[in-house]
């Protein structure tokens, strides 16, 4: 059955009926096709235009400001450089002070205590030391005291290297290289606050008397790439090389020159604390491993004195990031105490083979053993009298105690070496063959250690 449609109205007229009002004039499409024409080639010519522009730069900048370019920069900051200039001024003993009633007390009830032990004949495992006050040990003098207030906060302030910035910047790392064309890049991260990122930085790793060019690379809120300006600088070569600021006692035992004028060689031989007992593997990672190239870390610590401190402070070592490990327990200071022999002899034997460097050697706060170690292999390399005292004392910058020569436990190394008219130098070498270490192993770490090829090309 077919339905019928009922006719559609349009203006009046039945559907199917032509409007001719409806119906498009020659001159009316004309124009509509002018129009979109029009349109289309405009967007066409716009679309060009972007393409062809340049891509508009990063609305943010950074701009080096410190130090100038081509500056002479010393790594050591300027109390570190006060301290290592005046060796005679940090030397004077103060007076020591009047005990107390019960200081005194005590010392007597530890003299009892240490008397009984020696006539029970010293058990290894029962040791009693007499009572030591402060004094005996960690005392600064009128000229030391006021200097170590202003390192406190110098620690804090003192950034030497500075830019400026203009804009929101994320990822912010600066780069120091020993060509202009950033080949080998030595990297530093920068840190933030509350959203903003850091604009000076105390670097940790520079050689001395080396020549760097640096520069500043980041990104901005859209990511790209934000790159400062270039500069250059060259390093002192006044040694000893710092490792980090100054309160974390580390150093490298090369860089200058010996007591011969032969320079030492830099970046083989480290002495410093355990490592940091919160670090994060990738910290530790990246200053042992990647930074400094550690392959072997000489432990001054007993394998019960290591896993008690892991227990209560959790301090590690460099095993967990590659690093050989090695044991080498000593007491400090008493360098010729038979307990220590077997020790240092062992050391030496690892240190005379070339394959093992660099090497990083440790206690726990670096000062003690680490200095004693320290203070024997300075005699190798040939130091004059003078490094002898630096070299122990910087510690004192540790913020932990400080160490001078006149203390209990340091005297007993200088009077050990520093009496008489042969140089330091000489004393250690002959005490240490006296003690087992082969003439061959001292030779052999003075090959590895000083550089006589470049020594001869200035004569």
């Amino acid at each position: 059955m077919t339905t019928a449609h009922k006719p559609m109205r349009v203006s009046g007229r039945q559907h199917g009926a032509p409007n001719i009002s409806y119906l498009p004039s020659p001159i009316s499409y004309l124009l509509s096709a002018a129009k979109a024409a029009s349109i289309y080639y405009l967007l066409s010519i716009i679309s060009y235009l972007l393409s062809a522009a340049p891509v508009a730069a990063s609305a943010a900048t950074v701009r080096l400001s410190a130090p100038d370019d081509g500056a002479l920069y010393d790594l050591h900051s300027p109390c570190v450089k006060e301290f290592l200039e005046h060796w005679e001024e940090r030397g004077v003993k103060p007076p020591r002070p009047k005990l107390t009633e019960e200081e005194l007390a005590q010392s007597n009830r530890q003299y009892i205590a240490y008397q009984k032990w020696r006539e029970a004949g010293s058990p290894k495992e029962k040791r009693v030391k007499l009572w030591e006050d402060r004094f005996n040990f960690y005392m600064h003098n009128s000229w030391t005291r006021p200097l170590m207030k202003r390192a406190e906060e110098e620690e804090k302030t003192y950034k030497p290297f500075k830019w400026t910035v203009e804009g929101a910047v994320t990822n912010v790392t600066v780069e120091f290289s020993t060509t202009p064309d950033f080949k080998d890049v030595l990297t530093e991260k920068i840190g933030s606050e509350k959203g903003r990122y850091f604009t000076s930085i105390r670097p940790s790793y520079l050689l001395l008397g080396t020549r760097y060019w640096w520069r500043i690379r980041a990104k901005d809120r859209e990511g790209a790439e934000v790159l400062s300006d270039i500069r250059s600088f060259t390093t002192s070569d006044k040694p000893p090389r710092m490792i980090g600021r100054p309160s974390e006692n580390m150093r490298d035992l090369g860089g200058g020159v010996n007591a011969d004028g032969v320079p030492v060689r830099q970046g083989l031989l480290y002495r410093g604390q355990a490592p940091w007992a919160r670090a994060s593997l990738s910290f530790l990672t990246d200053r042992y491993a990647n930074k400094l190239g550690i392959k072997t870390q000489l432990d001054l610590r007993g394998q019960d004195e290591f896993e008690a401190r892991s227990k209560q402070w959790g301090e590690t070592n460099l095993e967990k990031v590659g690093i050989h490990h090695v044991f080498f327990p000593i007491i400090p200071y008493h360098v010729s105490h038979p307990s220590i022999f077997e020790s240092v002899r062992g050391m030496f034997t690892l240190l005379a083979c070339e394959t093992n460097y660099p090497v990083y050697f440790n206690c726990a706060v670096g000062s003690d053993r680490t200095g004693t170690i320290a203070f024997l292999l300075d005699g190798v390399i040939g130091r004059d009298d003078k490094y002898f005292y630096d070299d122990y004392e910087l510690p004192s910058f540790n913020q932990n105690t400080p160490r001078y020569r006149y203390c209990r436990k340091g005297s007993e190394l200088f009077h050990t070496f520093a009496k008489g008219d042969k140089p330091i130098r000489e004393k250690v070498v002959a005490h240490l063959l006296k003690i087992g270490v082969k003439q061959e192993e001292i030779d052999a770490i003075r090959k590895i250690m000083l550089d006589t090829a470049a020594s001869a090309e200035h004569r």
